[in-house]
């Protein structure tokens, strides 16, 4: 989750103009953005292997709270399956955001044996995108009511493409108090995909409601530039129960 002006905002599923705010140095290739020195110092994350992850669907009610009480931002709905692309075994994460002004939908293909990115698809309003990844590298087009245009940029390693990926992923890595890795968050900003350096580190252990009861959960926290979101992850489950960003009209929360 996009976007419209944060990654995950609103859990909004297809990353066009993701972390507008975010700055990019001329000196750097096109499409990279420079490490921070704190993402810099970071070890980078082990991608997990793709067997242990499960098929499965979750639906997450979207909300936004501010002083005045909490407006309905409609819901967010994951679908992980098996699939197949160009004779290629995948995991599908098929991602649906309705119940808002701006309906938005992904679909996100991985290697199964090793979570690489292959195929992605989203829609996002009237504009929609595809692309394709090739080792270091993304390609792709995307067409809006402006027009239609190609790119083609690098990738950093272990990129994160979408919320229902990142959320995937964070449920597999080895979570423990202290624990903390670098990562990047692939972003279309205005067309154009650029690769941020980010950072995961489990932030605390909290008590968490979840529709089951309660849960013990890791916090986990993703920074990436001038975002910040925090994922709730039921320590028994291993599965996000909640998810938080903090943005300009308020804190966006979904809830499993």
């Amino acid at each position: 989750m996009r976007r419209l002006s944060s990654r995950a905002a609103v859990g909004a599923t297809l990353a066009i103009s993701a972390l507008a705010g975010a700055q990019e140095p001329s000196s750097n290739p096109p499409g990279v953005v420079a490490p921070t020195a704190a993402t810099d110092s970071l070890l980078p994350f082990e991608r997990p292997v793709g067997a242990p992850m499960r098929t499965d669907a979750v639906t997450y009610r979207l909300s936004l709270l501010r002083d005045v009480g909490p407006t309905s931002l409609g819901v967010r709905v994951v679908e992980v399956s098996e699939a197949s692309l160009g004779g290629t075994p995948t995991w599908l994460i098929a991602e649906r955001r309705t119940g808002s002004a701006v309906p938005t939908t992904d679909s996100l293909w991985l290697a199964k044996a090793d979570l690489v990115p292959l195929r992605w698809v989203g829609t996002n309003d009237r504009t929609q995108l595809g692309a394709s990844f090739a080792h270091d590298s993304i390609f792709g087009a995307m067409q809006s009511y402006a027009g239609r245009a190609s790119f083609a940029a690098p990738m950093l390693p272990g990129a994160l493409v979408t919320p229902g990926m990142t959320e995937r992923i964070v449920e597999m890595l080895p979570l423990r108090s202290g624990y903390r890795a670098a990562a990047s968050l692939l972003l279309v900003d205005q067309g154009t995909p650029r690769a941020l350096p980010a950072e995961i580190a489990v932030e605390r252990e909290e008590r968490t409601r979840t529709p089951a009861g309660e849960a013990d959960c890791w916090v986990v926290v993703l920074r990436a530039g001038a975002m910040e979101e925090r994922l709730w992850v039921d320590k028994g489950r291993r599965a996000v129960v909640r998810t938080e960003q903090v943005t300009s009209m308020g804190r966006v929360v979904g809830e499993l």
